[in-house]
C-alpha cells in the first residue's frame, strides 16, 4: 500500500516539477467557492442516487436495505476509496459491512456491489459514447478523436455483453464443478437477476444520471480554472475515459494517475486545454475528497444489525 500511495504521489509531484499542473492555478480555482459548493452540493446528490441504485440491486436479491442506512454504507466506502488506494477499497468495506448484516444471503449481498460497480462503469461508458455519435463529425474529424470514440464505445458494449453472458450463464456457471466453490454463489446471484431484468435496465439508467452529475462536477471545475471554451464534443471524448483511468486502484482517489491520464487525453483531444485540465481533476478530487472524509461520521456511529432477507430491516 505504502508503495502505492508512492507511486501516484510520485507521478503527481512530476506533474507539478515539468509545469502539467499550477498549484498556483488550482488554489485560485479552489477559491472560486460558489463553484466549490455547487460541486459539493452535486456530489452529496451523488450519494443520494447511489444509495438508490444499491438498495434496488439489494432488493432485487431479496435484501431490503433502508434507503437511510444505504447512504450511510456509500458514505463510508466513499471514505475508504480514499484511504485505501483505488476506488475499490471502498467496496470491500460495504461488502464487509452488507454480508454481516445479511448473513444468510452473503452471495447475494456482495454480488449486489460487485453489479453495482460495473453498472457505474457502462454507465459512464455509455454517457461518452451516446455524446461521441451524437457528436460524430467532431468524433471523426481526426484518427485520434475516431481512436478514443471507438474505444469509448468499444467498452460500453462489451460490458454490456459480458454482464448479459453472466446473468445469463449464472446458473449453469454456478453448477460447474470447475467454477471455484467461493464463485458459485457470485454466478447463482448474478443469474437471479435474470428473474427482474427490469432492475438491471434501471440501475443502468440510475448509472447514467449519476455520472452525468459526475461530468457536471468536473466541468464546474473546469470552469473554475478560466477554461470555459472547451467544445462539448471533445469534453465528452476526453472526461468518460480519464474518470474510468482514475478509478484503477493504483493510487489513493486516483491522485497522479488521474492527472497523467487526463493529461495525454487532452493532448490527443484539445492540447491547448491539457494544462488546465489536469488543473480541473485536482480542483475535483480535492472537493471530493472533502466530501469523501464527512463519511468519518458514519464510520463511527454505524452499528451492526442483521437485516433479514425478504423483510423490512430496521437500522443497521
Amino acid at each position: 500500500m505504502i508503495a502505492k500511495v508512492g507511486f501516484g504521489a510520485g507521478i503527481f509531484a512530476w506533474m507539478v516539477w515539468s509545469g502539467k499542473v499550477d498549484l498556483g492555478q488550482v488554489v485560485k480555482a479552489v477559491a472560486h467557492w460558489p463553484l466549490m459548493l455547487a460541486i459539493v452540493a452535486l456530489g452529496y446528490t451523488q450519494v443520494a442516487i447511489t444509495a438508490c441504485r444499491w438498495a434496488l440491486l439489494l432488493r432485487a436479491q431479496e435484501i431490503r436495505l433502508p434507503l437511510t442506512q444505504a447512504w450511510g454504507l456509500t458514505m463510508i466506502g466513499m471514505l475508504f476509496n480514499i484511504v485505501v488506494p483505488g476506488a475499490v477499497g471502498g467496496d470491500l468495506i460495504k461488502g464487509y459491512y452488507i454480508t454481516r448484516a445479511a448473513p444468510k444471503r452473503k452471495s447475494h449481498a456482495a454480488t449486489s456491489i460487485l453489479m453495482d460497480r460495473v453498472v457505474g462503469l457502462i454507465g459512464l461508458l455509455f454517457l461518452g459514447a451516446v455524446m461521441a455519435l451524437a457528436h460524430y463529425r467532431e468524433t471523426l474529424s481526426s484518427p485520434a478523436t475516431r481512436s478514443l470514440g471507438i474505444l469509448t464505445a468499444g467498452g460500453c458494449f462489451g460490458g454490456l455483453a459480458v454482464l448479459y453472458v453472466a446473468v445469463l450463464a449464472g446458473s449453469r456457471l454456478s453448477a460447474s464443478p470447475l467454477v471455484p466453490r467461493i464463485l458459485r454463489g457470485v454466478f447463482q446471484a448474478l443469474h437471479d437477476y435474470r428473474r427482474k431484468a427490469s432492475v438491471i435496465w434501471a440501475a443502468l439508467a440510475i448509472s447514467v444520471l449519476n455520472q452525468t452529475l459526475t461530468c457536471a462536477m468536473y466541468y464546474l471545475a473546469l470552469l473554475a480554472t478560466g477554461a470555459s471554451d472547451l467544445p462539448l464534443s471533445q469534453f465528452f471524448l476526453v472526461v468518460p475515459l480519464g474518470l474510468v483511468t482514475s478509478a484503477i486502484p493504483i493510487s489513493p482517489g486516483g491522485i497522479g494517475v488521474g492527472q497523467a491520464a487526463f493529461f495525454a487525453l487532452f493532448r490527443i483531444v484539445s492540447p491547448a486545454h491539457a494544462t488546465a485540465g489536469t488543473e480541473a481533476l485536482t480542483v475535483f478530487q480535492v472537493m471530493f475528497i472533502l466530501v469523501c472524509l464527512t463519511g468519518l461520521y458514519w464510520y463511527i456511529s454505524y452499528k451492526h444489525t442483521a437485516v433479514e432477507a425478504g423483510v423490512e430491516s430496521g437500522m443497521i
